[in-house]
């Protein structure tokens, strides 16, 4: 068979319909794959102008189109610069087509090699997709006004219980009773972490959390850190060692301690004998923090799926207590702050997590806000400091003012920020320190009641703001002096060594 057979072949029958049209417009030659599309016989087509193929309503700016490749023709790759447009069979139906062009000369004359495609299937896909597309957006903005809305509404209650049961445990006396109000205050514990973790990777995977950067201290953070684990630690019969840090950073101060506690958090859930050790080291590229802990190991096969939401790793010998959402939220942190976090564990030995941070995000330490973390105060003979307590919710109004009644503080209270007005006005001589929820149903937040209450009271007003959201709230907190933060739900025994804290640093 010779070349010029085999060349008409393949064009005759390419699975793609091919049509060659002169300067005029005219159809001089198709292929079968046109006669199959259109629904023309060959014959019927020769000679006759490629507008018949063009719904009628299109056929003018068709001409246009055609012309002005005609005045520049030049040879499109396969793929290249598709045009979509409407094309015509001959019983008068429309399908969405991809046409592709080219320039073709033979013999002085001027023609163009069409190639056009029915995409009607993978049209409708992209419909379908881009239908989807956005149904799942309105589903993600529902369930981001949701959580919005019911992150404050679903920690008002376990607030309450959190709040009630440290009140019952300061009532009792008997041992078994005492340890049953611990047993249920881990439960509340349990279900307040699970609550925060869920509400947490919801506002990373929709998007809802940015980060604030500001000067971060790494010691400070650290030294936090090593507070609130060291007795998680010491609980269970584990050491907690954390290096000495002397670096600042630019970084989202909140987001980033989470993504470190998460870090010791878990080490600590893996770890049955030994502890868990925290070190700093500088290179020329990067400053890398690492969490080593002396636990059961990760296997090998597991390692690239630990970072997977809900995935705990199914090791014997562990008894991991948490819900498989902290290294989620770790990796989503570290991809909004610019962090690299890496694993190594051998089973049986030991895991150690990496966090690399580059250098140009350090900065030369600076004066901020003194923390409470650290403070140590001598109450002993000094009077309560009187407190004024601001919460919408009346549940958690009431179960504020038990605990902090029954741990001998003189209270006042009020249920919005106009009834906190109201009693200022008359006793604000007497407040000492104020505990208010941020967002208070009004319209309002404590913080800009606590601005008017400071200009009523011409003093510099200590307080300690409650809020489920804290990483939006602490940017407007950071700036401020002698106001604490803490995250709903709260336990009572911090709210009670931060009143401490504040008032006795202020003192």
């Amino acid at each position: 068979m010779k070349d010029g057979g085999i060349a008409e072949q393949m064009v005759h029958r390419a699975p793609d319909a091919l049509l060659l049209v002169d300067q005029a417009g005219r159809i001089v030659y198709v292929n079968k794959a046109v006669t199959t599309l259109f629904g023309y016989e060959a014959r019927d087509l020769l000679g006759q102008g490629i507008e018949q193929l063009v719904p009628e309503r299109s056929r003018g700016i068709h001409v246009r189109y055609r012309n002005g490749f005609s005045a520049t023709p030049s040879t499109r790759e396969m793929g290249a610069r598709l045009v979509a447009l409407a094309a015509c069979r001959k019983d008068g139906t429309e399908f969405p087509a991809e046409i592709r062009l080219a320039p073709v000369s033979q013999g002085g004359a001027e023609f163009v090699l069409a190639a056009v495609r029915d995409v009607s299937d993978r049209r409708q896909i992209t419909d379908e997709l881009r239908a989807a597309r956005g149904e799942a957006d309105s589903a993600n903005k529902a369930k981001t006004r949701f959580l919005a809305t019911a992150s404050h509404d679903l920690r008002q209650p376990l607030q309450t219980l959190q709040l009630l049961n440290a009140a019952l445990g300061r009532k009792l006396a008997d041992a078994a009773c005492l340890d049953l109000v611990q047993r249920q205050q881990a439960a509340l514990d349990s279900m307040g972490d699970l609550l925060n973790a869920l509400l947490d990777i919801t506002k990373l995977e929709s998007g809802g959390l940015r980060p604030n950067p500001d000067v971060v201290s790494l010691a400070e953070v650290l030294a936090d850190i090593r507070t609130q684990a060291g007795e998680v630690a010491a609980a269970r019969g584990l050491t907690l060692d954390v290096a000495p840090a002397t670096e600042s950073l630019m970084t989202d101060r909140v987001l980033f301690r989470q993504m470190l506690q998460n870090l010791v958090n878990n080490a600590l859930q893996y770890t049955r004998e030994g502890g868990v050790t925290v070190t700093v080291q500088r290179d020329d590229a990067h400053l890398t923090i690492a969490i080593a802990d002396t636990g059961v190991g990760i296997p090998a096969a597991e390692l690239e799926r630990i970072f997977d939401e809900y995935y705990r790793v199914n090791t014997p010998g562990a008894r991991p207590r948490g819900f498989g959402l902290g290294l989620t939220i770790v990796r989503q942190i570290s991809r909004l702050l610019g962090c690299a976090v890496k694993v190594e564990s051998e089973a049986g030995r030991g895991t150690t997590f990496t966090v690399h941070i580059p250098v140009a995000n350090l900065v030369e330490p600076t004066t901020r806000r003194a923390t409470l973390g650290g403070v140590t105060v001598d109450r002993a003979g000094v009077p309560k400091p009187a407190v004024l307590v601001i919460e919408d919710d009346a549940a958690v109004l009431d179960a504020l003012e038990l605990v902090l009644g029954l741990e001998g503080y003189p209270i006042r209270v009020a249920d919005s920020a106009a009834a906190a007005e109201a009693i200022f006005a008359r006793h604000g001589a007497e407040i000492d320190v104020v505990v208010s929820d941020y967002h208070l149903g009004d319209g309002r937040n404590g913080l800009e009641l606590l601005e008017k209450l400071r200009a009523t009271a011409s003093r510099d007003l200590p307080a300690v703001i409650l809020s489920g959201d804290t990483s939006s709230v602490l940017a407007s907190i950071e700036s401020v002096s002698r106001v604490e933060l803490l995250r709903k739900p709260v336990d009572a025994r911090q709210l009670i060594l931060m009143l401490e804290e504040l008032f006795g640093a202020a003192g």
